[in-house]
């Protein structure tokens, strides 16, 4: 059973792991504003969000595959690697083409 499966009142933690900070400061916003979503931290690099990761434990982790000074895709896979137990979605302005089944081969789940 996931270790992070939702308590009945309980809110989906998400983390944000965006290069851009407009947009993942109004990103946030949104998903804050949903009943039942919570953004429990923000990341523009690998570092800083598997330690975010590590620290709140979120059920979802929203990606960028541009990150400063890494690939979004080295992030799903660490998370992977280290067994987490966290959805990743992949969010990005490039083409779908090019990067969807490297996201989900490397273990995002959309």
């Amino acid at each position: 059973m996931n270790k992070n499966a939702l308590k009945p009142g309980s809110a989906c933690k998400i983390l944000l792991v965006e290069d851009h900070p407009m947009f993942r400061e109004h990103l946030g916003q949104l998903i804050n504003r949903e009943l039942g979503m919570s953004v429990c931290g923000e990341a523009d690099n690998i570092r800083d969000a598997m330690r975010l990761i590590h620290e709140t434990h979120p059920d979802i982790a929203i990606v960028d595959i541009t990150l400063r000074g890494s690939s979004g895709l080295e992030l799903i896979k660490d998370i992977k690697a280290q067994g987490l137990e966290v959805s990743v979605l992949v969010l990005s302005m490039h083409d779908e083409e090019l990067y969807a089944e490297r996201a989900l081969r490397a273990g995002a789940k959309g």
